[in-house]
């Protein structure tokens, strides 16, 4: 599946360069995703094997007009025509991704056991910048789980330097040495 969002979303990557609306289909996709893929009760909406993929559509078309370009409604009315309409989220994350890739722009995704003040998320920023030679936007998560340290995902990179981790690492090497 993940596949044929990667086929979804650079067709429409390529219609947006091609038309060179770029940045006004990158908007209009995060607020896309925010109200049809975000909003539980839309996604029910979305996913409700009780009405068929047309009436969804046009209920949906009728929200969207005049709100999106008329490009963004005929793409989404393919993937319903598709009945694909469960994949827009993956579609709409891949678009977001090779968008920000295509302005150098990476995101780092930093899970940590309690909140980041926006020092802490700044001194990331800044030295994560740095590090790769690329603009960084940071989104944070708390998982309380770690116990503490962070965990950062980047560019296909982890980097782990949570307590939890230490722990498991060292639980593995005393297993290791304990079976050996």
């Amino acid at each position: 599946m993940a596949r044929l969002a990667s086929r979804y979303s650079a067709a429409l990557f390529s219609l947006a360069c091609e038309n060179n609306k770029l940045d006004s289909y990158y908007e209009q996709i995060k607020e896309l995703k925010s109200c049809l893929c975000d909003d539980e009760e839309i996604r029910e909406f979305i996913n409700n094997p009780n009405l068929s993929s047309e009436d969804k559509l046009n209920i949906l078309k009728g929200v969207l007009e005049g709100k999106a370009e008329d490009d963004i409604v005929g793409f989404i009315s393919v993937i319903f025509a598709k009945n694909r309409q469960s994949e827009l989220h993956l579609i709409f994350d891949e678009f977001t991704e090779m968008v920000l890739e295509s302005k150098g722009i990476v995101t780092a995704h930093i899970e940590s056991a309690y909140p980041l003040s926006e020092e802490q998320k700044d001194e990331i920023k800044s030295k994560l910048s740095g590090n790769l030679n690329k603009q960084v936007i940071v989104e944070s998560s708390i998982d309380k789980s770690l116990i503490g340290g962070l965990k950062i995902t980047v560019d296909g990179h982890v980097i782990d330097g949570t307590i939890r981790k230490n722990i498991d690492d060292m639980k593995k090497m005393l297993l290791k040495n304990r079976l050996a």
